[in-house]
């Protein structure tokens, strides 16, 4: 018998952190006495009983080789784990004899396979519970005697699968298998999928080859008399005797059909898993494929050619059959999988395409029109619905297939693209951009000249845009991992960013340039060179542009609204600020309320550095509070002509006995009051109506925030960064 043990699901957790570590243990039971198969019924047999409750069963005096009990590898914290591991046993008695598997969670770092393989023998049930207790201790105490009781560090029971050999069907299991407990006080849970198979030799191989064969052959004969049926039909066509014509003959043989199509996906996943065992992984002749591509193509070349010549003469009918056929190509595909990576991506690419003509070789469109006359729209469209389900889904498989096998490729230049990064990283400011950068791009053009060689234009493609993805993030990391360094050192990685596009862009021969500058990591990575290579003021009034724009979207707020007028004397240079009321504020008391009152300042503080920022009185339990107060402050020509020159509006709710609380900002920039020509700046200015700016509480840009926080030796920076974190504080607290 040939045991499959594929993978589990949903065990139980066992350990600490959630999880467990599961393993198998799988061994064939020896036929019982009618006695003892009763006395089985009562209890659960497990590898591990303690050893009061195994003395006490009655032995069967038969001696079983410790290699015929097989022991899977340890998944380490996992409660769905894959094993896929195949084993073979010995079958004495079909009729008797019992596949019996344990699960257990390891709790030791030793592997349970070498204490395994230590032991010799094994005799009976009793002696087969004693043997796999021995492997526990003899794994805690690494295949030595170990002294006192081990019990306490013992593996933990997760569930055991019993199997009666007279049980399974000649075509074997494929099943998932609920895992039971051993005993009425045992706790387990989960599923364990197996595949079975029994093997027979000599006289019974022989009796089922003949069965086989006979099988072939009354489907030879239903296929050929099908054949005849449609010629028999095409002869009375031509003669005009359609009275003598057979009708519905066709449904004679709509079993053979469906058996036909069974054969075939047995048949053609034996194939493909045999192509790709024999496979060398070497290109064939001119191509850039491997052998098993071409078994896998001409594989599914005969069942399309089979299929044309059979012209099933029911076009709505044959939905089921096609559908079944594409079907199969499907599931026979999967089984076509390698590790490799150039051939291997080929492989898939190949494959792709020519399931991609499946729709024209099998007349997709002529069942969807015959399923329309027959069944109307709703027809057509299950057809459709139905037979590109099973394209995409398979497409995708493959597609999934062929970026992992990117990923795997672009993952062996990682160490080498690392230390090319590495070198301009650490390059002096006295070597020149492209003596710094020259190392990384002969690799690049050096992997280029292999990869053109050996992948298709498809794949190419592909492979490039991956090692271009994984160059946008290796730089990212290091642009992350050097925060406040030298203008010099973003200037050179911008340089190398735009190198790299020009190369992978190929003068319009490679990539397209609006993929790669389109790509969010580009675009990311072009933000945070940008950002890093602006001084600390340039960053500040950044941070105040964008605020702006943000304020002018503002319509309506639940923090809340306060009105202003703002005039400007030109002639004294001189900006009045009156602080009308605000409106529906948000409580920050206990008592629903709140203390506000507002602050006012003219920003950057680096822009106006001689201004002072100025307060209205407290107000105390209210959320609409009115202040009606006036505050001036000096503005010259060159202080407000700038874009990111604006007034902050800071409500705080006032508290006695520890920081205040922020309940929201506005911004207005100064354009709008100073420049010549508004209505502010002019006589007029006083009699103007108030200006209602929506209050915000918006975290600090983090980008920004990020960078000028790194820059440790700039007080400048520190500063601002400073206040920003009190805010962010403020609100986190709430």
């Amino acid at each position: 018998m040939r045991v499959s043990v594929m993978k589990g699901k949903n065990l139980m957790a066992k350990d600490a952190n959630g999880y467990s570590d599961p393993y198998c243990m799988l061994g064939i039971l020896l036929g019982q006495s009618p006695r003892e198969t009763e006395e089985k019924k009562e209890r659960k047999f497990s590898f591990r009983k303690r050893k009061e409750k195994l003395e006490k069963r009655s032995s069967t005096k038969e001696v079983l080789a410790a290699t015929c009990i097989q022991v899977t590898e340890v998944k380490p914290e996992t409660l769905n784990p894959v094993w896929n591991e195949h084993f073979v046993f010995d079958i004495d008695d079909v009729h008797s004899d019992l596949l019996h598997m344990d699960i257990w969670d390891h709790d030791d770092d030793v592997s349970v396979a070498e204490a395994c393989k230590k032991l010799n023998e094994v005799s009976g049930l009793r002696g087969m519970g004693r043997y796999f207790k021995q492997i526990a201790k003899s794994v805690r105490s690494n295949g030595t005697s170990s002294s006192g009781s081990s019990e306490d560090n013992a593996d933990d029971f997760l569930g055991c699968i019993n199997i009666p050999l007279n049980e399974v069907p000649v075509m074997g299991y494929d099943k998932w298998f609920k895992l039971e407990p051993r005993s009425s006080a045992s706790k387990v849970q989960g599923e364990c999928h197996l595949i079975l198979r029994l093997f027979t030799t000599q006289v019974a191989t022989t009796i089922s080859l003949l069965h086989t064969t006979c099988v072939m052959l009354l489907l030879l004969c239903d296929l050929i008399l099908l054949a005849k049926c449609q010629v028999v039909n095409e002869y009375f066509s031509l003669r005009d005797a359609k009275m003598m014509a057979l009708t519905g003959y066709h449904n004679w043989f709509k079993t053979s059909i469906h058996k036909w199509l069974q054969i075939v996906h047995d048949k053609a996943c034996d194939r493909i898993r045999r192509a790709v065992d024999m496979d060398q992984l070497e290109p064939v002749q001119q191509a850039r494929h491997s052998s098993s591509a071409v078994d896998v193509t001409a594989c599914f070349s005969q069942v399309r050619e089979f299929w044309k010549q059979l012209s099933w003469p029911d076009s709505a009918g044959a939905f089921i059959f096609v559908t079944r056929l594409t079907d199969v190509s499907a599931t026979a595909t999967a089984t076509h999988t390698h590790t490799s990576l150039c051939i291997a991506l080929n492989n898939t690419e190949h494959v792709r395409v020519f399931l991609g003509h499946l729709p024209r070789d099998l007349d997709w469109q002529g069942v969807e029109q015959a399923m329309e006359e027959s069944c109307g729209a709703e027809g057509k469209e299950q057809v459709n619905k139905a037979l590109n389900g099973q394209l995409y889904n398979v497409d995708a498989d493959l597609q999934r297939e062929a970026k992992r096998l990117i990923t795997h490729l672009t993952d062996k230049m990682l160490s080498e693209l690392k230390r090319y990064l590495q070198h301009i990283s650490l390059s002096p400011d006295s070597i020149n951009n492209d003596d710094a950068v020259s190392p990384l791009m002969k690799y690049l053009r050096d992997t280029l000249v292999i990869l053109s060689e050996s992948l298709v234009k498809e794949n190419l493609a592909r492979v490039l845009l991956g090692m271009w993805e994984l160059l946008l993030r290796m730089i990212l990391d290091t642009v992350a991992e050097n925060m406040g360094v030298q203008v010099e050192f973003y200037n050179r990685f911008q340089y190398t960013v735009e190198a790299l596009v020009q190369f992978f862009c190929a003068d319009g021969k490679g990539l397209a340039i609006e993929d790669l500058k389109n790509h969010v990591d580009y675009k990311a990575l072009d933000e945070e060179l940008r950002l890093n290579k602006c001084s600390s003021f340039e960053l500040i009034e950044q941070y105040f542009l964008e605020k702006i724009s943000q304020q002018r979207t503002l319509k309506h707020t639940r923090f809340g609204r306060v009105s202003v007028k703002c005039y400007y004397d030109a002639s004294e240079q001189r900006l009045t600020v009156e602080i009308l009321h605000a409106a529906d504020l948000i409580a920050l008391d206990a008592n629903g309320l709140s203390d506000p009152f507002v602050i006012v300042e003219l920003c950057p503080h680096h822009l106006f550095p001689m201004a002072k920022s100025q307060r209205t009185q407290v107000k105390l339990k209210t959320l609409h509070p009115v202040f009606d107060e006036l505050f001036y402050f000096h503005v010259s020509p060159e202080q407000y002509r700038h874009r990111f020159a604006c007034l902050t509006f800071t409500v705080m709710d006032y508290d006695w006995l520890s920081t205040n609380d922020f309940a929201g900002e506005a911004l207005a920039p100064l354009s709008d009051f100073c420049w010549p020509g508004r209505p502010n700046a002019s006589a007029a200015g006083k009699t103007i109506q108030p200006t209602i700016l929506h209050l915000a509480r918006n975290k600090p840009k983090k980008p920004i925030m990020r960078i000028l926080d790194a820059r440790t030796g700039d007080g400048e920076a520190q500063e601002f960064v400073r206040k920003l974190k009190e805010i962010e504080k403020s609100m986190e607290e709430e």
